[in-house]
């Protein structure tokens, strides 16, 4: 396994031809430098440039990851990562974001598009509520914040609330990724607390 980039503020790596996994730092100051993905600034062309690699190697999968947020359903809005990043990844169809920052668990319906404060039902291509999203129809984000610190309040009357379709903060957990040319599965696994699960698969 070969890491390229600076570990482990933003970096790469490929997993048997099947993903590329790319973790990022928006909107963190780490060494003394201050991570921003701006339409035309060297972060945001890497990340562009490595995920346009990707498709062209035929890697089946992008997986990005990185701490902070643009939506969520926890109230008090607010983009920290950017707009320009999130209408990247989704530009890019970007298959799956994985977050943390917010001390629970939410899932997105399939996203073609994102408002940051508002929700656009235009924007949804598929809602995820049967747990199957069809690979390359859009961008699945996963906040899981769920390791062990006090939980946040979820608002489901958050105006960003109708761009997701399960979550949760009473039950501690980490998520399973099964990963396979075909499909991505994920599953979250309890360890105490609440009774919350929940599986999805892109595929």
């Amino acid at each position: 396994l070969v890491v390229t980039g600076t570990y482990p503020y933003e970096y790469y790596f490929d997993y048997q031809g099947l993903v590329r996994f790319i973790t990022i730092s928006p909107n963190l100051i780490l060494n003394g430098i201050n991570y921003q993905y701006t339409v035309g600034n060297p972060n945001y062309n890497w990340l562009s440039n490595l995920i346009d690699d990707a498709r062209n190697l035929n890697i089946p999968w992008v997986i990005v990851s990185m701490h902070e947020n643009c939506i969520a359903t926890e109230g008090n809005p607010s983009c920290t990562i950017g707009t320009d990043l999130m209408n990247l990844l989704i530009a890019k169809r970007v298959d799956l974001v994985l977050q943390g920052h917010k001390h629970s668990y939410q899932r997105t319906k399939q996203l073609t598009c994102a408002v940051s404060g508002s929700y656009q039902s235009s924007c949804v291509s598929d809602d995820g509520s049967d747990g199957i999203y069809p690979k390359g129809a859009g961008t699945v984000f996963l906040i899981n914040g769920m390791g062990g610190v006090n939980f946040h309040v979820v608002d489901p009357s958050d105006p960003e609330n109708g761009y997701f379709i399960k979550w949760q903060a009473d039950t501690f957990g980490f998520s399973k990724y099964t990963i396979s040319s075909s499909s991505i599965s994920v599953e979250f696994i309890g360890t105490s607390g609440g009774t919350f699960t929940d599986s999805f698969t892109i595929s």
